[in-house]
């Protein structure tokens, strides 16, 4: 996919994609390339969240939605939305309890300043230890 990472915090992450590896015979980015960059954006915003774990959790996907609203025809970027705080509190609060927490991200796939399209998944944390990182 060629991913390179742009910036990644614990508020949000955004990554780049050429065209050419991601590329369709229509010559727009192939449809299964754009929300893979979605999720791999969204899935990463966790990874980095969850990084000052004592024991990091697994992170998987449970379910997704991902419309796409325009074609894209050039570079391309992925980016995650701000998650509530409360949102992660309750994630937080079900690795505690059960060992497993569900959080909703969302993001976007932007081709020259330009939404192309708009992603919506639920992750699931599995196991993991909090440990020093109990402020998230």
């Amino acid at each position: 996919m060629g991913a390179s990472v742009v910036s990644a915090s614990d508020d949000g992450v955004l990554i780049r994609f050429p065209l050419e590896p991601n590329v369709n015979h229509r010559q727009t980015v192939f449809g299964g390339s754009e929300s893979s960059a979605a999720i791999l954006c969204a899935w990463s915003l966790l990874w980095v969240r969850f990084r000052g774990f004592e024991v990091r959790p697994r992170l998987v996907i449970r379910s997704n939605s991902f419309e796409y609203t325009r074609p894209i025809e050039s570079e391309f970027v992925a980016s995650t939305s701000p998650v509530a705080p409360s949102e992660w509190e309750k994630c937080l609060a079900g690795l505690e309890r059960h060992g497993v927490g569900r959080i909703q991200v969302r993001a976007v796939v932007e081709s020259g300043g330009v939404v192309c399209g708009e992603f919506v998944g639920t992750f699931v944390a599995i196991g993991g230890s909090i440990g020093a990182a109990s402020e998230i």
